[in-house]
């Protein structure tokens, strides 16, 4: 799996987008989302990786992470295979990958453009309108942010 950028900062906080193979819809199956939840915190415990937002969609899904740099491919590697190999055996997916080859990925240097990344990931449900309000759609950190309550993933509000 390559990288757009192939400098990483170390310690940095990241921007992630991951996209299903031809934007296939792999959301929509009952399971997928509690199993790329799982997936999630295993890396976030073994990397020691903070998560400071998410979004889980039918296609794709964004992280904010605090990570350190050099370990953001693996994270991203291993996060990958588990869905694609687990995942995909568990609800009967079949072979042929999962994923895109690649992952995008931006360093955010301010706290301006973390809140920017918040919010664009944050509105995604809605603006595909799987949902009338951010905050009410189970796979994503907006409720954490907006109504306080915690959320399917766990979220480091330290930043702020």
């Amino acid at each position: 799996m390559g990288l757009r950028f192939p400098f990483q900062s170390h310690g940095a906080c990241f921007f992630v987008t991951s996209t299903f193979k031809d934007w296939r819809q792999l959301g929509r199956i009952e399971g997928f989302f509690e199993a790329l939840a799982a997936s999630l915190r295993f890396c976030l415990r073994k990397y020691e990786a903070r998560l400071l937002g998410y979004v889980l969609m039918p296609s794709h899904v964004h992280l904010v992470l605090l990570i350190d740099g050099a370990e953001l491919s693996n994270f991203m590697r291993d996060f990958k295979k588990y869905v694609a190999q687990k995942i995909a055996a568990d609800l009967n997916l079949g072979k042929g990958g999962l994923w895109m080859p690649r992952f995008d990925r931006l360093v955010i240097y301010s706290e301006k453009a973390l809140r920017t990344k918040l919010n664009y990931m944050h509105f995604n449900p809605v603006k595909r309108q799987l949902i009338g309000k951010a905050e009410d759609w189970k796979w994503s950190s907006a409720g954490d942010y907006v109504l306080n309550r915690k959320g399917a993933l766990p979220i480091f509000r330290g930043w702020a």
